[in-house]
């Protein structure tokens, strides 16, 4: 077996490679990236790299990684970002995973990063033995659960009357931003919210645009932002399984055609990003329930991710939804950065991550 970087020539073979070794949880799920595998990975960060485990010209496995430039207790930091593991079920009891990490951690160690996370599903038992730090790897700490919600729009949600809600102008990127900068300014491994960083997403990123912000504006300021994005062009979601208590919610909204039937693709919206200034919560609250509301409609689910324990979790409640559960962890670089009070501080912050990628 050899693993190599893989080529714009392997892309229909890690699509198929993508529909054939799903995440498995409560919901058995793939991602499917047709048609352009590479275009998610691009989207994750800079310098995005993709390696494949092969033998005798066969796929059997890959992996990706990306670098970010984030904000890390107060100063600019390089890290890594690990995702897109997926190796065919024949292929899990060998080297295969530990082979394709291995590789990811040889490319990031030549990298200025300080630190790499990756993010699996919660019940992913698969990878406990990978992240543990064996056959010369570091080990990765568990750092935060974030939690991705899938809303119902069963019913039409209730919007106030006390906010003017519209799409945001080019005119409003420097309000918009200053927003984003403060709403964020406590948390970790997240960007600078420069209206520069604004619009390059606006400009470079597939299918979202200055239509995708909707605004919440009292008395001329604008107090809350919400921005959504349809991502049915380059990543959809299958669910090859619904289990547990999720299998008994899909028998009972049968009738309503809400969800899909297993093997086929969720219709869905992200909800991608949510801010708003000190004390309008309900403004925030307002704009989810004014998109759902005008979207229902055109998508069956709405999707949105966040830290778990986040106050933005609260913006949800009275809303149907269900949820799945997210490990994120990190390994160091440096042995000297594993201090506990590194660790432990990082755990107690608010961690940024963009779950719309996931």
């Amino acid at each position: 077996m050899k693993v190599r970087l893989a080529t714009e020539n392997d892309n229909q073979r890690l699509l198929e490679l993508a529909r054939s070794a799903p995440m498995e949880s409560h919901l058995t799920v793939n991602v499917d990236r047709a048609p352009e595998y590479f275009r998610l990975a691009n989207l994750q960060g800079d310098d995005a790299r993709v390696f494949v485990a092969e033998q005798d010209g066969i796929i059997s496995g890959a992996i990706g990684c990306c670098l970010r430039d984030v904000r890390l207790f107060g100063r600019p930091v390089k890290i890594g970002y690990i995702g897109g593991i997926k190796v065919e079920a024949a292929a899990r009891k060998g080297l295969t995973s530990f082979r394709l990490m291995n590789a990811v951690a040889e490319h990031l160690r030549a990298t200025p990063i300080e630190l790499a996370i990756v993010i699996t599903m919660e019940s992913n038992e698969a990878m406990a033995p990978i992240l543990a730090g064996r056959v010369g790897m570091p080990p990765f700490h568990q750092l935060t659960q974030f939690e991705v919600d899938y809303i119902l729009p069963i019913f039409r949600p209730i919007v106030s009357n006390h906010y003017l809600i519209r799409t945001m102008r080019p005119d409003d990127l420097e309000n918009v931003a200053t927003m984003f900068q403060e709403f964020f300014k406590n948390y970790e491994l997240t960007t600078d919210w420069t209206p520069q960083y604004l619009a390059a997403i606006l400009t470079n990123q597939p299918d979202f645009s200055y239509d995708n912000f909707s605004v919440a504006e009292q008395d001329g300021r604008i107090v809350a932002v919400v921005s959504w994005w349809d991502q049915s062009n380059f990543k959809r979601t299958i669910v090859e399984h619904f289990g547990g208590s999720v299998k008994t919610i899909t028998t009972l909204l049968k009738p309503i055609k809400l969800l899909p039937a297993e093997g086929e693709a969720l219709r869905e919206l992200n909800l991608r990003h949510i801010v708003y200034s000190d004390g309008f919560a309900p403004a925030a609250r307002d704009v989810i329930r004014h998109i759902i509301r005008t979207k229902r409609s055109e998508y069956p689910l709405f999707r949105a991710g966040f830290q778990k324990q986040s106050q933005l979790n609260e913006l949800f409640s009275g809303l149907p939804r269900l949820k799945v559960n997210l490990n994120c962890y990190v390994a160091f670089k440096y042995k000297e950065s594993e201090s506990p009070e590194i660790i432990t501080a990082l755990r107690q912050s608010k961690i940024w991550e963009d779950l719309s990628l996931h």
